[in-house]
């Protein structure tokens, strides 16, 4: 079964404060997703292509899931900046096709994609270090004759 590709999509609506939703589509945002002014439409402020979105999705959650409010929904507590750093920091490859201006203009994007893939590296390390002891201990038990 072939991977499905996508988008994924991080948007906010003016009268949501202090919520975001991530969410996968087939197609690319429209220009007007991405320029509303309208309060009520959601304005996209984030889009990316996953050739495996619903891996992509799996990870926004994991990596939101301290913020969630409705999963089915996609709706998360979080501010756009956050929300856009950790689905930019997902280890898959991905193409980022918009990114809300003050969004990219914020400090705080880049430091959270760096601190999310300084963890990673370091979790990675550890359960590879984890791994070659086991191995180790594995070789050294094997040599013990058993009575």
């Amino acid at each position: 079964m072939g991977e499905l590709e996508g988008y994924l999509i991080v948007e906010t609506r003016a009268d949501r404060p202090g919520l975001v939703r991530v969410l996968g589509a087939p197609q690319a945002p429209s220009p007007a997703e991405i320029e509303t002014t309208d309060p009520s439409r959601p304005r996209v402020c984030y889009a990316a292509f996953f050739s495996a979105l619903h891996v992509a999705r799996m990870h926004a959650q994991t990596a939101l899931r301290h913020s969630m409010v409705d999963a089915e929904a996609g709706l998360y507590r979080a501010d756009p900046v956050t929300a856009a750093a950790a689905v930019d920091a997902i280890d898959l490859g991905h193409r980022r096709l918009y990114l809300a201006p003050e969004i990219e203009s914020d400090p705080r994007f880049f430091a959270q994609i760096e601190k999310r893939c300084k963890r990673r590296r370091l979790a990675n390390r550890i359960w590879t270090a984890v791994g070659i002891l086991a191995i180790i201990l594995l070789v050294l038990f094997a040599q013990i004759p058993v009575f």
